[in-house]
């Protein structure tokens, strides 16, 4: 980086950087600097930093005059970024229970629109649900029910 001449002043950028792991605790947490020349002193016309503003001044006898002030200087730009993170348990499951119920409405998606707008969606609903036949010769959940009932393993409340 140029030295700035004092005739012609400069723009300078000062780059902070932070980029921490927390979880090694705040300590271990330093920053980064970058400095920077952001003007070209090489220009033919107004190099390195300036400015004009005026003055006015004057009496009633002289009259309202004006001066003229080019100011130059160093002008500091600062940018300050970056980002901090520690683990925490809470997060993790808020994130993995949203994807598994993304998941599950996804797959009910799928289906509704597989069932009701695609051509073979016959096909479909032979391979998805299986039409089951009751059998008369096996008992019902009825009299499973009765059974159990009936069993000495199993006690009523008094």
């Amino acid at each position: 980086m140029k030295l700035f001449r004092p005739a012609t002043g400069g723009v300078v950028s000062i780059s902070i950087t932070w980029n921490c792991n927390l979880d090694h605790g705040p300590e271990n947490c330093n920053p980064e600097y970058g400095f920077s020349r952001l003007d070209d002193p090489t220009v033919a016309l107004s190099p390195g930093f300036n400015f004009r503003y005026s003055q006015y001044h004057g009496t009633a006898s002289f009259g309202i005059s004006r001066t003229l002030i080019k100011a130059y200087g160093i002008l500091f730009v600062i940018n300050i970024n970056g980002e901090a993170g520690k683990f925490s348990v809470v997060p993790l499951m808020v994130n993995l229970a949203s994807g598994l119920a993304l998941l599950g409405v996804a797959t009910l998606m799928c289906d509704f629109v597989v069932i009701h707008f695609l051509k073979q969606r016959e096909f479909y609903k032979e391979k998805k649900y299986e039409d089951v036949e009751v059998d008369d010769e096996l008992p019902s959940m009825a009299g499973l029910l009765h059974q159990s009932e009936a069993s000495p393993l199993v006690q009523k409340p008094h």
